[in-house]
């Protein structure tokens, strides 16, 4: 087996020399420029944020720095504060070839990693509480832009502002609002409420807890007292301009604020928020029955249908008796943020006095005469009118000037209460009522009953007869204090006499079939002015 040889010719050996002296360059030039890569002990340093390594240094000194810088920046550009809670991690490389990168570099990919943080971190928010509603905003102006919004309905010369206040009795970071006039703040020489919460909302723009802490620390809100409210109202009093116009407007429920941190998808847009709190939706009320109150009468005042309400108002149904005094559940529409104003008005008017009763003791209460005719005053009132929706809920009036003095109605009226009729007999079966009947006038009533059925006074009165009367048969005529009359016929039996007294319900007689009858049973008439009436009208 041959070997082959390899010859080197006068040019081989002058390019491999070459070769040689260029490979020895390289590395006598090389070594600098890797030590530049290297910490002492031939190592660099791994800069490590949020998991991932960004970048590597040969001075860790360079790194704080360079995250410092990194999140100024992050923080000039992101709005409000963002809850990301990052560190960075040094990790010493024993590594002879690595890339190092100058602070510059390191501080752009910093940032490029805290941006992607940010993007998917949690932001800071704010939690409008209204009884058990609660919408969530994205910053301190949404706030103010959704409560400012549902005042200014009601305040369209925006005589009115909000403050925004920390709440003593509630936790870091909790507030209420106060509504106070603009001549108030005015007339104060200090004012007495300073929003901390956008004080907070300023200076909150940068990144992790610490920074939260801090701002909340470097910012002083003052928390108002009783004292404070009362001595804000006096002065309000006295810097108030006398006249008509708005002179106090407050929210009707207590508006609680929370700060809080929340992913992009849990926060409302302010438009969307301000629809939620101004729009009407349907609430429960307790509304008390007053006088000619029916359930269709409340079902209709308050746009109801009659079914809605009864589903309400659980054991009530249609044939329910609604009494002054009872309390019923009602469905009103209103928003999630009331406003109540109270206006001053100035205004003519013409006006009635009281009306004057006179009793008669010798009247019953149906009769009454009147005496002397209304006639209408004048005058000039001022009243404060207190609204809740833009809807008046009272007036008082807190001055008069009376142009002309009204004469009021005056009314005789009696005083005895009525007589009462009821049916002289328990059960029975109705046959015949008040009508023209066999070619004359049947000017009563009838119930067929057995014979022997007991039969009681309508009313009580005094027998004015008893005994047989004509076509009636056994009969007996009781006169009431009222004048009227009431008769029984057919009677087999006759238990009272003439000049007798008797009280409504006792018994008087017992039933038969005497007289022009045509089977058991008993008539009854009412003679009011010696005429007969329909009994049926009159009969409780």
């Amino acid at each position: 087996m041959k070997r082959k040889k390899l010859f080197f010719n006068k040019k081989s050996k002058l390019i491999f020399i070459e070769s040689m002296f260029l490979t020895c360059g390289c590395m006598l030039l090389g070594i600098p420029l890797l030590g530049s890569g290297f910490g002492s002990g031939n190592s660099y340093y791994e800069v490590t944020l949020a998991g991932k390594v960004v970048g590597s240094v040969r001075n860790p000194d360079v790194v704080e720095n360079a995250f410092l810088q990194a999140r100024s920046r992050i923080s000039r550009e992101t709005e409000g504060l963002v809850l990301a809670d990052v560190e960075y991690e040094l990790d010493k490389v024993p590594k002879i070839f690595g890339s190092t990168m100058d602070p510059d570099t390191l501080t752009d990919a910093i940032y490029q990693e805290l941006s992607n943080v940010v993007a998917t971190a949690k932001k800071k928010a704010y939690l409008v509480k209204i009884n058990e509603f609660t919408v969530t905003l994205g910053s301190y102006q949404d706030v103010m832009d959704v409560l400012y919004a549902t005042k200014d309905r009601f305040d369209p010369d925006n005589e009115f502002q909000i403050n925004i206040v920390s709440d003593a009795d509630r936790e870091l970071n909790v507030y209420t609002v106060d509504v106070s006039s603009q001549q108030a703040e005015e007339a104060a020489e200090e004012p007495v409420i300073e929003p901390g919460i956008a004080g907070i909302g300023a200076a909150c723009a940068g990144i992790g807890e610490y920074d939260v802490t801090q701002a909340v620390e470097n910012v002083i809100t003052k928390t108002v007292t009783e004292e404070d409210v009362q001595e804000t109202s006096e002065e309000t009093q006295e810097s108030e301009v006398t006249g008509d116009g708005l002179k106090s407007l407050d929210f009707a429920e207590k508006v609680e604020i929370a700060e809080a941190y929340v992913s992009a998808d849990e926060i409302t847009p302010t438009r969307e928020a301000i629809d939620l709190v101004t729009k009407d939706t349907a609430k429960n009320e307790i509304y008390e029955v007053q006088s000619g109150d029916t359930l269709s009468v409340i079902a209709n005042s308050h746009g109801l249908r009659v079914a809605e309400m009864l589903a309400l108002n659980e054991g009530m149904d249609e044939n329910t008796t609604l009494h002054p005094g009872d309390e019923v559940i009602i469905t009103v529409p209103e928003p999630e943020l009331s406003v109540t104003t109270v206006e001053e008005s100035t205004y003519e008017e013409d006006y009635y006095a009281e009306t004057q009763y006179i009793d008669n003791d010798e009247w019953y209460t149906t009769k009454t005469e009147v005496r002397q005719e209304a006639e209408a005053g004048h005058h000039e009132v001022t009243a404060l009118i207190t609204k809740k929706n833009g809807t008046e809920e009272s007036r008082d009036v807190i001055a008069e000037t009376v142009m002309k003095d009204p004469v009021p109605q005056i009314i005789e009226r009696g005083t005895q209460t009525p007589p009462t009729y009821i049916k002289p007999i328990s059960g029975g079966r109705f046959t015949s009522g008040f009508k023209r009947r066999w070619g004359r006038m049947h000017k009563g009533v009838d119930w067929a009953c057995p014979i022997g059925t007991a039969v009681m006074a309508s009313c009580g009165g005094t027998v004015v007869q008893a005994g047989w009367y004509s076509g009636y048969g056994n009969c007996i005529t009781l006169r009431h204090p009222d004048g009227r009359q009431t008769r029984y016929g057919h009677l087999s039996k006759i238990l009272v006499s003439a000049g007798q007294s008797v009280k409504q319900g006792q018994k008087i007689a017992l039933s038969g079939n005497t007289g022009r009858s045509t089977g058991p049973h008993v008539h009854f008439e009412i003679i009011i002015n010696g005429s007969q009436v329909n009994p049926l009208k009159y009969m409780d």
